[in-house]
Formats: C-alpha cells, structure tokens, sequence
C-alpha cells in the first residue's frame, strides 16, 4: 500500500506537491514531470466547492474542487438540495479503494 493510501485510511488527504516548481500533482506521483525533483506531501485544507452534483433517490454525489485546485468525486452530504458553488467539508477514507465524501457547510 502507498504512503497516500495509508495516510487515507487514517482520514488524512495529503496533496502531492513539487517545492522547486510551485505545482500540485493529481493524480499523485513521486517525481515531478518538469524538473525531476522528488516530489513533497502536505496535509489538505479539506475544504472545497460544489462544481456539478446529481442525484440518485435521496443521495447526492458530485464534483468538487478542493482549495489545492484538485477536483475529485464524492458522496455529497446534505439535509437539503446542494447547490453549484457551495462550500463542502472533505473526509477521506480507504475501503479496497479511495473513499471521498463532501459535507454541506452550514452558513
């Protein structure tokens, strides 16, 4: 198991960055395409926006864009319909695979 799959079954996100060229990774990878340096981790703000969601029954799912420029796809949990630029909550999670799941903030 890699180091970002552990980090996730512990519920932590960590964002795979290059220090040398300002650029975030995503998927992740242990070296940067630019300039070959080894490649850094950092712990997520979890924090993100709604960019498209639908719906199945009374289960929303959707895109959304973390404040490290990442989009991932994820569980949206809300009492009521989300809405395009909402703002979510991340936790993560590893169950055979990535578990991502986005909560509602409340204003």
């Amino acid at each position: 198991m890699s180091f970002f799959e552990e980090q996730l079954k512990k519920g932590i996100f960590h964002i795979c960055n290059c220090k040398k060229c300002n650029l975030v990774f995503w998927p992740t990878q242990n070296m940067c395409s630019k300039c070959g340096e080894n490649t850094s981790w950092e712990e997520s703000s979890y924090k993100g926006t709604i960019i498209e969601f639908s719906n199945k029954d009374s289960e929303f799912f959707g895109l959304v864009e973390i404040n490290e420029n990442i989009r991932m796809l994820g569980k949206i949990i809300s009492s009521e319909t989300p809405h395009i630029g909402q703002f979510v909550n991340m936790k993560v999670g590893f169950e055979d695979r990535p578990v991502y799941t986005f909560t509602v903030e409340k204003n």
